[in-house]
């Protein structure tokens, strides 16, 4: 089993969020209750379905979006194979990152705003990928393709111990690799030197045992 170096959840928790949802809800509500109970209306009319219609499809839409904020989780995880992020309901599929893929990484302070057009997954052609709930603090990596990706977290010393972890792992690994591979190389050089001089020795036995028996 892989061991989890990092992991977090965040939810959209920001209060103002739910005071304007809820707002413009109860502005929507009320007035097209009172509008409809104080007049009377031709239910058949096409004022009325009309109203109704736009009504009805204002609150559902503000409700969908209250229910999508309630449900909405951003989960990351952080192993020695590489950064795992789930973002249910917005992303269906879980996006991984592997440590192979990662050029650098920095903690930053980020603008959700400006820099990915506000929260949640967001993609930009300068700023690239982004998936975020709140705050301003975030883990930036840098991809060897050039690509950036921004993972926003609530936790920013747990984050960046754990990315020193597994970058620093990777590049011991990446360096005894290389090691190792040096060290098969001089050992087959070695290995070939002997060949060579047993060939030379057999190859002399050979020639003067072949002199002694032509002198008899």
């Amino acid at each position: 089993m892989e061991k989890i170096l990092f992991k977090e959840e965040q939810r959209f928790r920001q209060w103002w969020r739910w005071l304007i949802l809820g707002s413009a809800l109860l502005a929507i509500v009320v007035p097209l209750a009172n509008k409809l109970s104080v007049q009377s209306w031709n239910t058949s009319s096409e004022n009325f379905s009309r109203l109704v219609l736009l009504g009805s499809v204002a609150v559902l839409f503000i409700v969908a979006v209250l229910i999508v904020m309630l449900l909405s989780r951003l989960q990351t995880k952080i192993t020695y194979d590489g950064i795992v992020i789930t973002f249910p309901p917005l992303k269906r599929k879980s996006y991984k990152v592997k440590i192979q893929e990662i050029e650098r990484f920095e903690i930053r302070t980020y603008r959700a705003g400006s820099e990915f057009g506000g929260y949640g997954f967001r993609s930009r052609r300068t700023s690239g990928q982004a998936y975020t709930v709140s705050g301003n603090i975030g883990l930036q990596l840098y991809f060897k393709n050039g690509k950036k990706l921004l993972i926003g977290t609530q936790k920013k010393q747990a984050i960046e111990f754990a990315m020193c972890k597994i970058m620093g792992e990777h590049k011991k690994l990446s360096t005894g690799e290389r090691n190792s591979q040096h060290q098969d190389g001089r050992i087959g050089k070695k290995a070939k030197k002997v060949l060579i001089i047993l060939a030379i020795e057999i190859v002399v036995a050979i020639l003067i045992f072949g002199i002694i028996q032509a002198l008899k």
